[in-house]
């Protein structure tokens, strides 16, 4: 279990079982996330690259955990983030943070858990990046798992 001490950390529940879950986050970010991703995280050392178009920014997560329907762990590899009105600083500050999912079934639902860690109140992009992972996983994702219309960044 991850510390959620500082880190951004967030659950939703969801009616999906923890294998669409687990598939939804290592294989299919671009229905819930942004719609440009390239790679898939099947085994441990694959990659994939989130771009938000136009040039907002890209990230690449290398999986260094997987435990089917249970959990994924990835740590970020590469990463550029663009935003006007927001510091330089930003850019590079998700390189070696890690997202650890989580997928615990409760009943006929699911609990995910998302825990980005290091991304923290200390670094320039805490605001921006706090109000993304809401809309992205509370709102886009917890939509898609639950067979609703989600809401990916589109090029």
């Amino acid at each position: 279990m991850v510390s959620k001490k500082d880190n951004y950390s967030a659950s939703i529940e969801v009616t999906a079982s923890t294998e669409a879950c687990f598939n939804a986050i290592a294989r299919e970010m671009d229905k819930w996330w942004t719609e440009t991703t390239a790679g898939q995280l099947n085994k441990i050392g694959d990659t994939i690259k989130a771009v938000f178009p136009p040039d907002y920014g890209h990230w690449t997560f290398e999986a260094t955990r997987l435990n089917p329907d249970k959990m994924i762990e990835m740590v970020c590899i590469n990463a550029h983030h663009q935003v006007d009105g927001q510091p330089k600083e930003i850019d590079q500050e998700w390189m070696n943070t890690r997202i650890v999912w989580e997928f615990i079934p409760e009943g006929d639902k699911t609990r995910v858990t998302m825990t980005h860690v290091g991304l923290t109140p200390k670094l320039k992009c805490w605001d921006i990046c706090f109000d993304g992972w809401n809309y992205f996983f509370k709102e886009s994702l917890r939509a898609y798992l639950n067979g609703e219309a989600p809401s990916p960044h589109k090029a």
